[in-house]
């Protein structure tokens, strides 16, 4: 099955409001899709392109699902994703549910699962390959990824990125598909995609919103610190300084809103902030 491409477009798709967020009609992405003259089905197939694995490198993700990281971080939880033919939100939603409730992974897992990344993806990371460094990157750091996907309202403990993705949906009229986000992700706009980037920028620039941008800026300034010998091309700042523009100067600083908390950990402990576990 092709399991672990999908795994990594649903990883990918953890950033999504901060790719919603840039590809706004005064965002450099949006200007790309309104020059740009490929027929939708050309540009799913080049984002499924990019986010393609090598044979082991599938044989190495997949073998994720037996291992501890595939209970801690509820990797079950994304096979009704994989298999939703229609809107992804709902079967995102219960998958942080799941995810976020779970104790964290441990540092021993979380080495044998990167070990098994390292050694089977071993091309695939030498030549940058999109989906192959987005997975090994979520690994080796994990709590920084976790504090993202599972920051949430203090107030009806709503998960930000699935609340996100449903205003953007409903606002826009068209159902986030899998397909849909991994052309979004990639710039490779479909029709839909040019809908969901229009939305009102109320749909993003909230609370929620604005713990989805910080959380990413982090992770992704924590990869790029210290990137385990991989290749990592990418920057934080340009877009949080495009987001702040669009959605105002609260969108600048890499913190959480006050009504906005990361979810507690099983045992009702916080996430732990001091560290980010990476291994290599």
């Amino acid at each position: 099955m092709a399991f672990s491409l999908n795994l990594i477009s649903i990883l990918m798709c953890l950033n999504l409001g901060y790719h919603v967020v840039i590809a706004h009609p005064s965002g450099p992405q949006a200007n790309r899709a309104q020059q740009s003259s490929s027929p939708d089905l050309q540009g799913s197939a080049m984002a499924e392109s990019a986010a393609k694995l090598s044979p082991p490198c599938q044989l190495a993700a997949s073998g994720l699902l037996t291992g501890e990281f595939g209970t801690c971080a509820n990797v079950l939880g994304l096979v009704s994703i994989i298999e939703a033919k229609q809107s992804i939100v709902a079967p995102i939603d219960a998958w942080i549910s799941g995810a976020c409730t779970s104790a964290p992974c441990s540092k021993e897992g979380l080495a044998t699962a990167s070990q098994m990344i390292k050694t089977g993806c071993a091309s695939d990371l030498k030549q940058g390959t999109i989906a192959a460094v987005a997975l090994y990157s979520v690994i080796t750091h994990y709590d920084v990824t976790r504090d993202m996907f599972c920051t949430q309202y203090k107030e009806n403990s709503t998960y930000c990125l699935p609340h996100v993705m449903d205003t953007v949906e409903s606002q826009s009229g068209e159902k986030m598909t899998l397909g849909e986000m991994i052309s979004l992700i990639t710039g490779k706009f479909t029709k839909a995609d040019r809908s969901i980037m229009a939305v009102p920028k109320h749909a993003y620039c909230n609370p929620c919103g604005q713990a989805i941008v910080s959380q990413s800026a982090i992770m992704i300034d924590a990869i790029r610190k210290d990137p385990v010998g991989i290749p990592f091309n990418y920057t934080s700042s340009p877009t949080v300084h495009l987001v702040s523009d669009i959605c105002g100067p609260s969108f600048e600083p890499k913190e959480l809103p006050d009504s906005v908390h990361v979810a507690h950990n099983k045992d009702g402990k916080p996430t732990d902030k001091t560290t980010d576990n990476k291994t290599a």
